[in-house]
Order: structure tokens, then sequence, then C-alpha cells
């Protein structure tokens, strides 16, 4: 069995993960963990493909009841065996499945249980250390930089209403790749507002679609996000299109700069990707024949630190005209069974999230509404609604 940490929006990772190993049986669930049955994919390979996903790891053993303690014979053998690194460096992690008094329970008791798996593996005369978790977990931040994916490792365990599951993290969310490509691309657009990378792949993953078959368009590019995370993936061909020069410009000086980074390893040629200034409505003008998937993020509206209901109705007429128009456009060049992932907004007020009527929309274009999420970071008074479409004929 395989388990997931989620990140900050677990139903989008969790329907990220769904998309992308549609025969796998979750087994248990919960606010931040999955646990599933079979995965025939190497875990680090799919750590690299997913974005909303922190932490993948093997699932050891299952200790009935409620005390940590069981797995310390478990956890001892395990990092004995550990290879790579003369040094066994290893830490201890808590995860909630259903017992938060068995979560308290493990984390009150790592202090002590770290001290005595370090006693045990002295055995083997090497040098050993304990990382504690500040909290309940360790961050995959604190488990790359002390190298235990290296070493013995990051022993999690779920507490669940009647066991405690034992797990063996295998592979953590590369932070530094994702934040050099966010805060570190030449471009960079804040006042018009950005696509985060991580979601951006998300996304991507939610058409369900193999890249190196597949044609990726994206009408709004913006600084070119999509197009970005496209290529690091490999897709056959790549298009970005966008009505404000400006945003081809910051595209293209962006794919340039990934292109040119030794940590990241785009898959798609180079001359497979194109970038074009058009509006959406002319999309007809630039692409020649249907593409197999769109992923993009539409205008969000005006850059407002809030809104009342007044403004609020203004502006969604406004925008839905805008949206009813492109989506009617891009329709007529996605492939019948094609698949459309767009992120609209959704406006908050007085901590109320407010959504566009967008169904009318997709239907008069002759598509369909398959799925919908929420993403929204916690100060954001304009969140995104991400909305997967398709085209079934």
């Amino acid at each position: 069995m395989t388990f997931f940490i989620l990140g900050s929006h677990p139903e989008l990772a969790t329907s990220e993960i769904r998309a992308l190993l549609p025969n796998t049986k979750i087994l248990l669930a919960s606010e931040t963990v999955l646990i599933v049955d079979q995965v025939n994919v190497p875990l680090a390979t799919l750590q690299e493909r997913l974005g909303g996903t922190v932490k993948i790891g093997e699932i050891l053993d299952e200790f009935k009841g409620g005390d940590p303690r069981a797995c310390l014979e478990a956890i001892v053998e395990n990092a004995k065996q550990a290879q790579g690194k003369n040094k066994l460096t290893f830490g201890l992690s808590a995860y909630d499945m259903g017992n938060k008094k068995t979560v308290s329970r493990c984390v009150s008791s790592f202090k002590v249980m770290g001290g005595e798996i370090k006693n045990r593996l002295k055995e083997t005369e090497r040098p050993v250390r304990f990382v504690q978790a500040k909290g309940e977990a360790l961050t995959s931040v604190v488990v790359e930089t002390n190298d235990l994916i290296d070493s013995a490792g990051e022993y999690c365990l779920f507490a669940t209403d009647s066991s405690i599951i034992l797990g063996h993290t295998t592979t953590v969310q590369n932070f530094k790749a994702w934040s050099d490509r966010d805060y570190g691309r030449p471009a960079r657009d804040a006042r018009s507002g950005m696509l985060p990378p991580k979601l951006a792949r998300i996304m991507i993953n939610l058409t369900g679609v193999h890249p190196n078959t597949s044609t990726l368009l994206d009408p709004f590019c913006g600084s070119g996000t999509v197009p970005m995370e496209a290529a690091l993936m490999g897709f056959g061909s790549v298009i970005g299109t966008d009505i404000s020069e400006k945003a081809i410009r910051d595209s293209r000086t962006n794919t340039k700069w990934l292109y040119e980074q030794k940590f990241l390893k785009p898959v798609t040629p180079k001359e497979q990707i194109e970038f074009h200034v058009s509006k959406a409505e002319e999309i007809q003008k630039i692409i020649t024949h249907p593409v197999d998937v769109m992923v993009a993020e539409t205008y969000l509206g005006p850059a407002k630190h809030g809104f009342d209901r007044a403004s609020l109705d203004a502006l969604k007429i406004e925008l839905m005209k805008i949206y009813e128009d492109s989506l009617k456009a891009l329709s007529k060049k996605l492939k019948l069974d094609g698949t459309m992932v767009i992120a609209f907004p959704a406006f908050v007020v007085k901590n109320e999230v407010f959504k566009l009527p967008l169904k009318k929309a997709i239907e008069a274009a002759e598509l369909v509404l398959d799925a919908q999420w929420i993403y929204r970071r916690s100060d954001q008074q304009t969140a995104r609604e991400i909305v997967r479409i398709k085209k079934t004929g």
C-alpha cells in the first residue's frame, strides 16, 4: 500500500491523484492523507509529476490499538536496513486518520521513542541522529534538508479509530524547484496576478491525458506558467496565446529561462512551444487544427481588496459576457472528447464565496461541466473556481 500526504488544498490534490491513477483504490482518507492500494508507477516519478502532494511513501505494517510503542521494533528493524549514507538519520511524524487522541499520544511519546530507537540503532556501530518535529509532523522541507530520504528516513504513524498504521516516506516534493520557477523566473507580473506553478501542474493533471501524445493550448497564457509546466511534463506540442503583447513577451522570456536552467529539465523540445498574440474569440486565426486539451486561467477581474454585492453583481455581468464569447470560440478548437480545465474567479464577501453562473455559458458553447473545485488562500478576496469541462459531441 502507498500513502500520500496532501498539500494545502486536499480536495484538489485527491482529484489530481484520481486523474493520474484511475484504477487505484482509495482505502483510507482524511483531510491530509490518502492510503491507497497498488501503485504501479515509481513513487519518485509520481512525486515529480504531482503538484498537490507533499510526500509519498510505503505502508510497512499495522498495529491494533493506540500505543505508538507498538511500532518501535518495526521502525528499528527497517532503519537498520538503510542504504546510502553511513549516518542513520531518522524522524517521526503523526497524522490523524480518525483518532486525534492517539495522535496526541504519539506526539507526546516521540521524544522518548526517538531516544530508544537511537540507542537501538547505535548497535549497528553507525552514527545516529534523531530529527524531532516541532509539531505533529515533519515538513517536507525538514525531511529534505536533513537528508532523511537518503538515510534511515521518516516514519509516519497514521492514527485510525482502532489502530496505528506505520508508513515510511519514500519521496518528498522538491520545494526548491517549485520555488525557483515561481519566484526565480525573470518575468513576473504580480500586478496582473500569476497562477502558482503547483496549481498549474494540478490543473494539467486534472485533464488525465498522456502528455507525450497530446497538444496543450493555454489561450490566456499570461507570463507562461501553464506552458512552462506542460514543457516540463513533456507534452508533444504546447501553444500559448494572450491578448496582451507584454504577456507574450514575458512568456517567451520565461520559457527561454526555463530551458537554460540545469536543475529544471523540460522534456518538450523547444521548437514544439509557440506563443501568439490573439484574442480567445479569434483563436481560429492561429490554431488550424483542434487540440487535445486546454488549460488556462481566465481574467479574474480587477484587483480589489473587497467587494460589495452591488459592485459584484455588475462585475458578474461584465465577466460572463467575456467568458461566453471565449468559450464558444475555444469549443470549436477542442477535439471531440477533449478536456478543458479553466480557472475562473469566485468572489469572497464577508467570508462567503460567490461563484459565477458558469454552467449556462458552458452548455451554450456545446460543452459539458464535469467537475468543480475552489482554490483559495485564507487572505484572498478573489478565489479561483477550477472547472473541468468536456467536449462530448
